[in-house]
């Protein structure tokens, strides 16, 4: 049982009242095992203004955190510890009286007591249903469809099931093996130009506890790609495999901005790939231009060893002028097929970049890649 009581609340209200629009997930044939990637809020589309808050401890344990309503429309706050069964979770839960705001609080006795049991059912990486059983009269028992609104940074629900083997790649301390890539720009190029750079370095306020690879490019030529590569060694040699990558990106770039060419944000598309070769830039001799000798795609279009996965966009507004923030965000190839054949060593290539249309200086960090791969099954498409 938690022996703990509560002496603040997660605000998840915006979250909550935005989310109307959630769409239903088809229920998989596979349920997924409940680790850490089914941590985040779930609630009631129909009923989005109370939920419940999930986090998967160590050791079989599971933080329940129920914010709801009593029936004259107090909040009501329910957490319990509880253990996983399968695909389901069991708690207690608490409820909490006598509390005083931080300033106050010994003038009160907070105390708690048990309000009765939950049941969580996991049916997907998005769907789930709760069942309760309470002394409270207002909630007796019932069931309440949930569907997840929240996922926690770099975890994917389904990785365990579907994918045997993952690498992550964190540049917190440097480029690990990590090389840049520059192409569709003249080979004569003029470098105080184009202004192309690389390296490692912390990352600018307010994310100064980070530290990444900046790419940076003028885009002098219509189409800058600037990409990193590295191989993955150790693979099947010769062997198809099914690739997933996911990246964390920082872009001080708002959105609906003007740009020549296109928007700073909207028109420098990110992507993501692997394939059997190493990517590079070659001089392509009808018009002594350096090319990639991969099919990277054209700006937004994808290629056949890249996939478009958003863009430099953050989530802040063109009209914030200087106070625009350098932000985190997180793009991924989920949901997009990409197969790739290592080579007769059984190395693969991946690599992470953009794409611009974008006629101006761009500059990114990338901070983590995540990359996971399963050998191809004569069954899968």
């Amino acid at each position: 049982m938690l022996k703990f009581y509560l002496s603040s609340a997660l605000i998840i209200s915006t979250y909550l009242l935005m989310s109307m629009n959630v769409a239903a997930q088809p229920i998989p044939v596979n349920l997924p095992s409940i680790r850490a990637g089914l941590s985040g809020f779930w609630f009631n589309p129909d009923q989005p203004a109370h939920g419940v808050q999930l986090e998967i401890l160590n050791n079989g344990r599971a933080l329940v955190s129920w914010y709801t309503y009593s029936r004259n429309g107090a909040p009501l706050w329910l957490i319990g510890e509880g253990v996983v069964e399968g695909n389901q979770i069991k708690s207690e839960l608490l409820t909490f009286t006598g509390g005083r705001p931080p300033a106050h609080w010994n003038d009160g006795a907070a105390s708690s007591k048990i309000w009765g049991s939950v049941t969580l059912t996991i049916q997907g990486c998005l769907q789930g249903v709760l069942n309760w059983t309470s002394a409270d009269p207002d909630f007796g028992h019932g069931e309440l469809p949930l569907t997840r609104l929240t996922t926690l940074q770099g975890t994917n629900c389904f990785a365990e099931e579907q994918f045997s083997q993952q690498f992550i790649y964190s540049f917190e301390r440097g480029a690990v093996g990590f090389t840049p890539v520059f192409a569709d720009l003249p080979a004569d190029y003029d470098p105080n130009s184009y202004e192309l750079d690389f390296r490692h370095e912390q990352l600018p306020a307010p994310l100064w506890g980070y530290s990444g690879l900046r790419l940076t490019g003028h885009n002098r030529s219509d189409d800058l790609a600037m990409l990193i590569k590295s191989p993955i060694r150790g693979l099947q040699p010769s062997t198809v495999y099914r690739v997933e990558i996911d990246a964390e990106i920082a872009s001080n770039v708002p959105q609906g901005c003007i740009g020549v060419g296109g928007s700073p944000g909207e028109g420098v598309y990110v992507k993501l790939g692997a394939v059997g070769i190493e990517p590079n830039a070659v001089i392509d001799s009808s018009d002594n231009w350096l090319r990639l000798n991969i099919d990277y795609g054209n700006q937004s279009e994808s290629g056949a060893h890249a996939r478009v996965v958003g863009n430099l966009a953050n989530s802040q507004q063109c009209d914030a002028g200087a106070n625009v923030l350098w932000e985190l965000k997180r793009v991924s190839t989920e949901g997009q097929k990409i197969f790739a054949q290592t080579d007769e060593n059984g190395t693969l290539w991946v690599f992470a970049g953009t794409d611009s249309a974008f006629e101006g200086l761009t500059q990114y960090y990338l901070t983590t890649l995540r990359i996971r791969v399963e050998s191809k099954e004569p069954s899968l498409p």
